[in-house]
């Protein structure tokens, strides 16, 4: 497999863990992320992106505005 993760560790008491695929949705996924930091309360969860290769800035974008998202970053499209 060839793939980067970041920020990728165990997490044991989770309440909720949200995932999401990405492909050059650069503005869809941060709309997608600010939805998901401004409605969900009162859980412990993580926020998990796999970004399939994205040429547009999604990456850059998630490391500047939402460090806290863990990464998978795909060297190709994976699908």
């Amino acid at each position: 497999m060839r793939y980067r993760t970041a920020n990728l560790q165990v997490c044991k008491d989770m309440d909720l863990s949200v995932i999401i695929v990405n492909w050059n949705t650069e503005e869809l996924l941060r709309g997608c992320l600010r939805s998901v930091y401004r409605t969900i309360e009162g859980l412990d969860f993580e926020v998990i992106v796999v970004d399939n290769a994205s040429s547009d800035g999604s990456v850059a974008m998630l490391k500047v505005e939402f460090p806290q998202v863990r990464r998978i970053e795909n060297y190709e499209n994976r699908g």
